[in-house]
């Protein structure tokens, strides 16, 4: 398989994974934004969803995403705090 490929599987199997836990965290800044809601109510059926059940998985994994996206700003604000830091002790202002 190519590269672009596997990048492409590892992305699709992170997305489905992830709507698979609702609301579960996403690792640092690697944030995925959700799937759209799927409103095939004859798809849902056969994995025993309804519509409403669907959207709320949406705004779940919508939330998880937005708190990664925050998380991840923070930590590299943090981090950059620290090499700024550094970077004044070596060099001054």
């Amino acid at each position: 398989m190519t590269h672009w490929r596997t990048t492409i599987a590892i992305i699709g199997a992170a997305s489905f994974l992830g709507s698979q836990a609702i609301g579960a965290p996403q690792p640092l800044h690697f944030c995925l934004p959700p799937t759209p809601p799927i409103e095939n109510e004859a798809l849902l059926a056969r994995h025993g969803m309804t519509v409403q059940e669907e959207y709320s998985r949406y705004f779940d994994d919508l939330n998880s995403y937005l708190l990664c996206l925050q998380r991840s700003q923070n930590d590299i604000i943090e981090k950059s705090r620290v090499w700024h830091d550094r970077y004044i002790e070596l060099f001054g202002e």
